[in-house]
């Protein structure tokens, strides 16, 4: 499996993230690949803002009188920030329901000082602190608007997943039978995909409107609410909110767990895929940098905006500065797809 970066200490090498990288443009034609493009994983918090396309193509936004700042937070992987909860609760009381209908666990918000105000207060986390809260009250908006049961909504089998899966076939161009399913940390089904599928997916959101596939329009409006509201998609400060703000939009970052971090590039039309394969969210950080910079998308002063994340440092206990993630890879040298065929996972 191909070197995407190396984590440094006192300017020696103390570790090693592999991994994969797949570019790919709203036709399906692979540009770059680093490692095999067609290894699998799971979408993971990816994955929210195609689920997101049956919310828009499903009449709900209009129905429920849904804003694209609310659109936002359905394909977020917020912070918990009062902000945000707020956003996820105006959904809510728009369709009838609660905070006690959300199903995505008891999770502490990734926030760190709403995290340490919670344990402080003495506080278990609500289902609404859940990083996932948001894309619960899109799929729980599709439940009030068709008429399904919100009891058991997080079930494979439930009708407003067998919907998702539906979507995700048609966006796919596949059959339902072709997609690998499993469980999401937030209860809610994911999907396993390729990384050359992933890649082809945020290239067709970075297209948008006039791509000529069905869920154009969709995917249009979805690339609106989160270019538009980068605050509500992740939250400021992080990498994801960081990078839309700093392009002005010309790129949509999105993290997974364990290690997946995708692109739309909506100026070129395309989309990639990253996963490090030990699940390292810093190193991909470094990664999809390194990738915007080949691919001519960032110049050296916005690198030098996201400069925490190109070149992340590893700092001792006393914060003090001994060493750093160095991305290794050459997407320009992988032009034509090479790869090895034997390294598919899991």
């Amino acid at each position: 499996m191909p070197q995407l970066a190396v984590r440094t200490r006192s300017g020696r090498v103390e570790s090693l993230h592999d991994g994969y990288i797949c570019v790919a443009d709203s036709d399906k034609n692979i540009l770059y690949s680093v490692g095999n493009p067609e290894a699998a994983c799971f979408l993971r918090s990816s994955g929210k803002p195609f689920y997101a396309v049956a919310l828009v193509e499903s009449g709900a936004m209009s129905k429920f009188n849904i804003t694209l700042k609310e659109l936002a937070i359905t394909c977020s992987s917020h912070e918990g920030r009062a902000s945000q909860r707020r956003i996820i609760l105006s959904i809510l009381n728009k369709i009838g329901l609660s905070e006690r209908d959300l199903d995505c666990g008891h999770v502490y918000p990734e926030n760190q000082k709403v995290h340490d105000a919670l344990v402080m207060l003495c506080k278990r986390p609500t289902p609404i602190f859940s990083n996932c809260s948001g894309k619960h009250a899109g799929f729980l908006t599709l439940c009030k608007y068709y008429k399904y049961p919100v009891k058991g909504y997080t079930n494979p089998d439930h009708p407003v997943n067998q919907l998702i899966l539906k979507t995700m076939a048609e966006l796919l161009e596949c059959d339902v039978s072709e997609i690998i399913t499993g469980a999401d940390g937030c209860g809610l089904p994911t999907y396993m995909l390729t990384l050359h599928q992933i890649a082809w997916l945020y290239a067709r959101l970075a297209h948008g409107y006039g791509s000529g596939c069905k869920y154009d329009h969709c995917l249009g409006v979805i690339k609106d609410a989160i270019t538009q509201n980068p605050g509500v998609f992740r939250g400021n400060g992080t990498f994801c909110t960081e990078l839309i703000k700093h392009t002005d939009g010309r790129v949509i970052g999105k993290l997974g767990a364990e290690g997946i971090y995708c692109m739309a590039i909506p100026e070129k039309k395309l989309g990639v895929c990253i996963k490090m394969s030990d699940g390292h969210p810093w190193s991909g950080y470094a990664v999809a940098v390194k990738v915007l910079e080949e691919l001519d998308v960032l110049d050296a002063r916005t690198v030098k905006k996201l400069d925490k994340w190109a070149l992340p440092p590893i700092q001792s206990d006393k914060g003090e500065d001994v060493g750093y993630i160095h991305p290794v890879f050459s997407l320009l040298e992988n032009k034509t797809g090479d790869y090895e065929p034997g390294s598919l996972y899991p």
